[in-house]
């Protein structure tokens, strides 16, 4: 049934296109000047516009090629804020120092962003006329004009959302070192397919059949004893973790013990938080028991998401998270596991395969989305942008994220220098021709937003990633392993998200020390659990769960 609305909602999204494009004039391409296909209004005025996109990493260079481009096709000046969108630490200070871009792609919680004074709301008619396109992706979709609408404002939205048609598939799987894998004697299950012949690709392998938590266990245990580096120190570790984003390297194996992280779920017939569930209990003592053998590497409280990546290239670690584009070594995310290593180190080889399976049979890893619909990440617009200014962004937002030829060219560059076809111009994959530092610099990707749906944008997924999407991460198998919130409150009808933001930070405090102290065996998980719940529950916790039962349910909200 997923397989069929993904179609559908692809179907839908395309022929609402078609129909608000029809009797408009075709796109001229990047290099055109005047105002695009998708935009309606004077741009006589020459407005500055501090931006912040998907792919910021402190890396842009100002004047770069995309920005020259979008300068002179919508008469603006950007400025381009040095940020790396996915430090937090970053973020938080942008916003509290007051320096937050007219424009931003953000990772926060931008309802408080709202209500906080921060950002400004955003008229359904001003998106209606000057975003022509996103309005129809948002006409194609049920959900689509109750996202991010403000409470007691119809037609106002808080932010802007983006779209993946494929958030409804398995992103996660689970990356092993296969090189050591054969050293030491462990066999991959079912059957296994090299992805690719070249560029690293020939040495990712992949199966459809995935290891239990115990046949995992055996081979860490190995990892960690029999030196499968051959360096003859004890200094390699099973999978890879980190203390920043524990939802970007430990989901796989919470799946195992039946819960996503992060979510909410069913436990027993009562909502429960994961962190305070039975099953995150077991998951906890079976770390812990890992932790105790050598398996989980000491330094995890202390590596960020990006110290423990660049120690994953270093090539200590046996076991890592990935996402399926990781896997088939998509250019973005060669600087994250297992690309880092196996671009660098000629003799690395990398087994991906499902998430493990639990000692109880379960197996799985969260969504990447909402669980209802494919709408995801969001883009703010700073409290005292005008409406003038916005009115550009809007038609900016339209023809970098929904345009053909702008997304080509933001996205990808210039054919011929920046990107090639693999086969035939715009109906295959695209391959990019620079490093993820020159793509930086050239401000290639900096100024999109997570906008992709299938029917407008195809040319995110390269060959490589469809032959995983089409074995498994993209078809039913797959998707029988997504976890979603058992109740989710999308269109803010209870107080819950008001709630989250006045407990989530001392929430979090609590959780994440008791999960670093239950692992590294500083507690006695069985002795300290039920004062743990019982203090998550006292600090907001019980208040929490209590307002989300009043929320749908998410198998409802999906027959929508």
């Amino acid at each position: 049934m997923a397989g069929k609305k993904s179609i559908l909602v692809s179907l839908g999204i395309l022929l609402a296109f078609t129909t608000a494009c029809s009797g408009s004039p075709s796109s001229t391409g990047p290099e055109a000047s005047g105002a695009p296909s998708a935009t309606v209004g004077d741009m006589s005025k020459k407005l500055e516009i501090s931006w912040v996109g998907q792919l910021a990493r402190g890396k842009v260079e100002d004047n770069n090629k995309v920005q020259q481009m979008l300068e002179k096709k919508f008469n603006v000046k950007l400025i381009n804020k040095k940020i790396d969108i996915n430090n937090t630490e970053q973020r938080n200070l942008m916003v509290a120092s007051g320096e937050l871009p007219d424009y931003s792609y953000m990772l926060d919680d931008v309802g408080k962003l709202y209500r906080d004074g921060v950002t400004r709301s955003i008229p359904k008619e001003l998106i209606v006329k000057y975003a022509p396109k996103y309005a129809a992706l948002l006409d194609s979709v049920g959900t689509g004009w109750k996202v991010n609408e403000v409470p007691g404002k119809p037609g106002e939205y808080y932010a802007l959302t983006g779209y993946v048609d494929t958030v409804e598939n398995l992103f996660w799987g689970q990356a092993y070192r296969l090189d050591w894998m054969e050293k030491l004697g462990f066999k991959p299950k079912g059957k296994v397919q090299q992805l690719g012949t070249s560029g690293g690709l020939e040495r990712i392998y992949y199966t459809t059949e995935a290891f239990t938590i115990e046949e995992e266990t055996k081979m860490y245990e190995a990892f960690v004893n029999q030196d499968p580096d051959g360096n003859g120190k004890k200094d390699t570790y099973g999978p890879m973790f980190d203390y920043e984003a524990p939802s970007n390297t430990m989901a796989n194996l919470a799946g195992a013990f039946g819960f996503g992280w992060g979510q909410f779920i069913e436990e027993s017939g009562k909502l429960v938080n994961y962190a305070v569930s039975a099953g995150y209990k077991s998951f906890l003592k079976n770390m812990a028991d890992w932790y105790k053998k050598g398996i989980i590497d000491p330094e995890f409280t202390t590596l960020n998401l990006t110290k423990s990546w660049e120690k994953y290239a270093t090539g200590k670690y046996g076991g890592v998270q990935a996402l399926h584009q990781s896997a088939a070594l998509v250019s973005y995310t060669h600087t994250r596991p297992p690309g880092n290593l196996v671009l660098k180190e000629p003799n690395a080889k990398i087994l991906f395969a499902p998430p493990p399976i639990g000692p109880q049979g379960k197996q799985g890893a969260p969504t990447n989305g909402n669980g209802v619909d494919g709408f995801s990440y969001t883009a703010v617009i700073r409290k005292d942008v005008s409406d003038e200014k916005l009115i550009r962004i809007l038609q900016m937002f339209d023809y970098i994220n929904l345009d053909p030829e702008g997304n080509l060219f933001t996205q990808f560059g210039e054919e011929g220098i920046d990107f090639k076809w693999e086969g035939t111009p715009k109906k295959s994959a695209v391959l990019n021709n620079r490093t993820d530092p020159e793509r930086d610099a050239l401000g290639i990707g900096y100024y999109n937003h997570v906008m992709r749906p299938a029917a407008v944008t195809p040319l995110w997924n390269d060959s490589t990633t469809v032959k995983l999407f089409d074995a498994f991460w993209g078809v039913e198998a797959g998707r029988k392993l997504i976890y979603a919130n058992a109740r989710h409150d999308y269109f803010n009808e209870t107080k819950y998200n008001e709630l989250r933001s006045k407990y989530t930070a001392k929430l979090k405090t609590i959780t994440d020390e008791y999960l670093f102290k239950a692992i590294t065996g500083e507690i006695n998980i069985d002795a300290t659990w039920d004062n743990y719940v019982k203090n998550y529950l006292d600090n907001g916790g019980r208040e929490l769960t209590s307002e989300l039962e009043k929320a749908p349910r998410v198998a409802d909200l999906r027959k929508k």
